[in-house]
């Protein structure tokens, strides 16, 4: 099988052979190995890691996405996706805390939940994937 990672601006992987890739799917994360069945899924902000054939292993962070399966491969189309040295560590961190400190204002919407929720899983993600560099 073959995974290929694009967004919108940039392609980080194209058609490389693969072993395993471990997504973060809105429901949970999939672990996808050669012969899975084919699907459709959204993904959400997380650590994405994969392994090539060539024994390679990396991760990237990832923001909103889809990912798809199909009997050639797996392809990722995500929003964002920054590898470990793309990521500024200290700013993520920063991002962290200015998003948690937005979610403990006691005048704070449903909405504005949302929107540091995803804020700080991107951060999360970020740091994770940063810290590896």
């Amino acid at each position: 099988m073959e995974l290929t990672i694009v967004t919108p601006t940039k392609s980080l992987v194209t058609k490389q052979p693969m072993v395993e890739v471990l997504v973060t799917g809105n429901r949970g994360e999939l672990n996808i190995f050669p012969g899975h069945s084919p699907l459709l899924t959204t993904l959400t902000e997380g650590a994405l890691s994969y392994k090539l054939e060539s024994g390679d292993k990396k991760t990237v962070a990832i923001s909103w996405g889809y990912c798809e399966v199909t009997p050639q491969g797996v392809n990722i189309l995500a929003e964002t996706a920054e590898t470990p040295e793309e990521i500024d560590v200290s700013r993520a961190e920063q991002a962290l805390k200015k998003s948690e400190e937005e979610m403990n204002r006691a005048d704070i919407t449903p909405e504005e939940i949302e929107k540091y929720r995803h804020k700080r899983m991107r951060a999360e993600a970020r740091i994770k994937v940063g810290k590896k560099n």
